[in-house]
């Protein structure tokens, strides 16, 4: 029992003054950009009273800790350069190496900000390949929510170089604007990407942004109560009865037969667009593919551009790969086994939840192994598996089925 409390009295000891220690937010860190020319602050938490000290470029500045923890100083407008050094002491020592001074851009948006050159890795694989700009710089802030108050600290995060494989995290908006600037000016630039897919122009604006609209306003007070936001995750996450009618779907080990009722389609495109009216639902597209020996025993690759919205990619009857939203681009390995020589069977199985459906136009369809590339582009075949619960003909193209039961159980 004494061991027990002098170790809990320990821990609480080190707990104490681990917590009274000089502590920084994490935009504050190692490869940091600050802004040229214009004043700066550097801040952070402490010890009420604590006297806290920054030397920085053979210059000294202190201040003491008020009573909330918190303590800023001021620095002066200072010119673009670097590497800079910054200390920052109280009753601990903490040194930010690598710091910049130049031009620091926020730059927010939804999926086209967030896109990362990573996605792109194909278009963009020579300016991967090349990327040696340590004076570009992300700063890349997690996605976070918090209804209840403003957060002073992130979870996590760090400044990033554009340099060899680090880049490829970062935005490719924002890495090609910042590249631009930084060969124009020669000055370092910074990015920090605050960005969040399919978010509406509400969640980024203040309660008081918002307070000329009456609806937003009560949709967030209604968010700030954590049990009402909790009983509605329960309702997402327990599986609910759907309201869908499902007919006979064509399972994967049966798509060599090719006389049970496929039709044909083009790909890429939208179902929508070629006769499959107001179908929300699941369509399975095939094509068989004649493929040359020279292609088997390697290891392949399937571009799908991309596809709305979900998908599972099966070759020969074996899942390749899948993806659950839309907004990614379609490029799965393929394994070495799993191409053969003559006629091989792709199968894909297209879920779509709203609006239309199918694969995106103007996007790279191809499926390639060593220096043979096969065009996927062209004329597939389809058939509809699974359909909304209120479906009606909508006068699409004759011949084509459309949201209604038939006798080889399209629907």
């Amino acid at each position: 029992m004494k061991k027990s409390a002098f170790l809990f009295y320990f821990l609480v000891l080190i707990g104490f003054s681990l917590s009274a220690q000089v502590r920084l937010p994490k935009f504050i860190s190692d490869g940091m950009i600050l802004q040229r020319d214009t004043p700066l602050t550097i801040w952070g938490w402490a010890k009420p009273g604590e006297k806290v000290t920054v030397r920085f470029q053979n210059k000294t500045y202190k201040t003491t800790t008020s009573s909330n923890r918190k303590w800023q100083i001021g620095l002066p407008a200072l010119p673009a350069g670097g590497p800079f050094q910054m200390e920052i002491a109280g009753s601990n020592r903490i040194t930010i190496q690598d710091i910049l001074l130049g031009d620091v851009w926020f730059c927010s948006g939804q999926s086209n900000m967030v896109h990362q050159l990573n996605i792109h890795d194909v278009t963009y694989a020579q300016e991967i390949k090349t990327a040696n700009y340590p004076q570009i710089r992300q700063f890349w802030v997690p996605t976070l929510t918090n209804l209840q108050s403003p957060q002073a600290e992130l979870p996590q995060g760090q400044w990033k170089a554009a340099v060899g494989e680090e880049v490829r995290p970062f935005s490719a908006v924002a890495y090609f604007f910042a590249k631009t600037l930084h060969e124009k000016y020669k000055v370092p630039i910074g990015i920090i990407n605050a960005s969040v897919g399919g978010t509406p122009i509400e969640a980024w604006m203040s309660e008081e942004g918002l307070r000329n609209f009456p609806d937003a306003v009560a949709t967030l007070q209604k968010n700030k109560d954590t049990a009402y936001v909790q009983s509605l995750m329960r309702r997402v996450t327990t599986p609910q009865p759907r309201p869908m009618r499902v007919w006979k779907l064509p399972e994967v080990y049966e798509v060599n037969d090719s006389s049970k009722g496929w039709r044909p389609i083009n790909v890429p495109g939208y179902w929508e667009d070629q006769g499959v009216k107001d179908l929300n639902g699941i369509v399975w597209y095939r094509r068989e593919l004649e493929l040359p020996a020279t292609m088997v025993g390697k290891a392949a690759k399937v571009f799908l551009g991309r596809i709305v919205d979900a998908d599972e990619l099966y070759i020969n009857g074996i899942l390749i790969a899948k993806t659950a939203y839309q907004y990614p681009q379609r490029r799965y390995p393929v394994p070495a086994n799993i191409l053969k020589a003559g006629k091989n069977t792709i199968v894909v199985r297209v879920t779509n939840t709203g609006g239309k459906g199918g694969f995106v136009p103007d996007k790279p369809y191809c499926l390639f192994a060593g220096t043979d590339t096969v065009e996927l582009k062209g004329t597939w075949q389809y058939k509809v598996g699974l359909c909304g619960s209120s479906p009606s003909p909508r006068g699409g193209v004759p011949g084509r089925p459309e949201c209604s039961e038939s006798a080889d159980g399209f629907v």
